[in-house]
């Protein structure tokens, strides 16, 4: 039997609403069956069959009046119903010898859209013991054995086919409803890549913007500002001058964050560089507030990665770490490459989070600085800048003891040169 690692995760080609509807049609078909039966004369025949057409209506009432999505237990039920008044069917109609037999072979199809893995093979059985038994062990089944040989070759052939046609059809519909959801988790993956893409490029948009209109309008303020920091005599007015000029580097720092979480070099183009080289671009401007834990060899490993958009991802973890961590305590930076894949870990010794913020950390704007501190979009764009590279950030924390993020990343990545997100 085939096996399929994620059951769970198989796509619903079909729902208990469908179910009922395909019910209904063959009560429809049924009571033609039973019209043409008594036309024939056999009433005793059509009213056994129209006994077996009222049950299979009735069940479909109750399963019709359900207000909550059906269960597998519950739709293998309703199959394992139909296959057994197939069955009674069959045997008003001349048992083994029935023209209806291929009818059999709809309920294990039915079974692979419907059921899970484990059910649609069990329902396969239960079809295949009805048949058997029509075959073997009803007392009707006395009726093959008076028949002449090629009626029997051919019932005992159209037994062998359903056993071997049913787990082909089984199996192929079974594997189709895997491919279909992994295309649905595929699809639905690339539509909240875009979503992000589309929110990162509004935002690149407006810092651009934003950077272009406010360059000359700060660029005059600090000129001013730092006239009236030198102006002497009046200590309040180069006060205020100061405050103005580090005020006005503030609104300029801001900008630049805006523009680099909003996606500044996520056009660049992968090449190899030395691991140590990506590493020192992300170290920029630390000094030994930063612990650096990776050997010789590894810096000069050359890694296949865009290195400004990995270093500046770096860059945004060690600054959250920094920020989290007390006065004078350091940040440990951890670099390990195992299995094709390099990891980057950043631990640092502050307050940790919470389990409910950690659940939310990578959420774009999400933040728990003081207002105008940060604007929440670092772990959201380390994570974009990770996916968009084929790897993954992950995160974990411990209140009082500090938080720990593990960017891996893969040396060659299968995905585009798009911007993350």
């Amino acid at each position: 039997m085939p096996q399929f690692h994620d059951p769970s995760q198989l796509r619903p080609l079909a729902d208990a609403a469908e179910l009922i509807r395909l019910r209904w049609a063959a009560v429809a078909g049924q009571l033609a069956a039973v019209g043409v039966t008594a036309a024939a004369g056999k009433h005793r025949e059509a009213l056994g069959l129209l006994v077996v057409v009222l049950i299979g209506a009735a069940s479909n009432l109750v399963a019709a009046r359900r207000k909550a999505p059906a269960p597998q237990p519950f739709l293998i039920a309703l199959i394992g119903l139909d296959v057994l008044l197939l069955s009674a069917m069959l045997v008003l109609t001349g048992g083994a010898l029935s023209p209806l037999i291929p009818l059999y072979v709809v309920y294990p199809v039915l079974g692979a859209i419907l059921l899970q893995p484990g059910m649609a093979w069990a329902n396969f059985a239960l079809v295949m013991a009805a048949h058997a038994s029509l075959l073997v062990f009803a007392p009707w089944g006395g009726q093959l054995a008076k028949a002449q040989a090629p009626v029997a070759g051919h019932v005992w052939g159209l037994f062998a086919t359903l056993g071997v046609a049913s787990p082909f059809l089984v199996t192929t519909l079974l594997r189709t409803r895997q491919a279909l959801s992994s295309a649905d988790r595929r699809l639905a993956r690339a539509r909240a890549n875009q979503e992000q893409t589309a929110r990162l490029t509004s935002l690149a948009t407006l810092a651009a913007g934003a950077a272009h209109e406010l360059a000359t309008p700060l660029g005059t303020i600090a000129v001013v500002a730092g006239e009236l920091a030198r102006r002497e005599g009046d200590p309040q007015v180069a006060q205020d001058g100061a405050l103005i000029g580090a005020e006005v580097a503030r609104c300029r720092r801001v900008l630049h964050e805006l523009a680099a979480d909003a996606g500044e070099g996520a056009g660049e183009q992968r090449k190899p560089v030395p691991i140590g080289d990506i590493i020192d671009l992300a170290l920029d401007g630390y000094g030994d507030e930063i612990v650096v834990e990776m050997s010789d060899e590894l810096a000069e490993q050359p890694w296949t990665v865009p290195p400004r958009l990995v270093a500046q991802a770096l860059r945004r973890l060690l600054g959250n770490a920094h920020h989290a961590s007390p006065p004078g305590a350091t940040v440990s930076l951890r670099v390990t490459c195992t299995d094709e894949i390099l990891r980057l870990e950043v631990a640092d010794h502050g307050h940790g989070m919470s389990p409910e913020v950690l659940a939310r950390a990578t959420e774009p704007f999400f933040t728990t600085r003081q207002h105008g501190v940060g604007m929440g979009l670092g772990l959201w764009f380390v994570r974009s800048v990770a996916e968009h590279l084929g790897g993954k950030l992950s995160l974990t924390s411990v209140q009082g003891q500090g938080s720990t993020a593990v960017l891996t990343l893969p040396s060659v990545s299968p995905t585009s040169s798009s911007p993350p997100g």
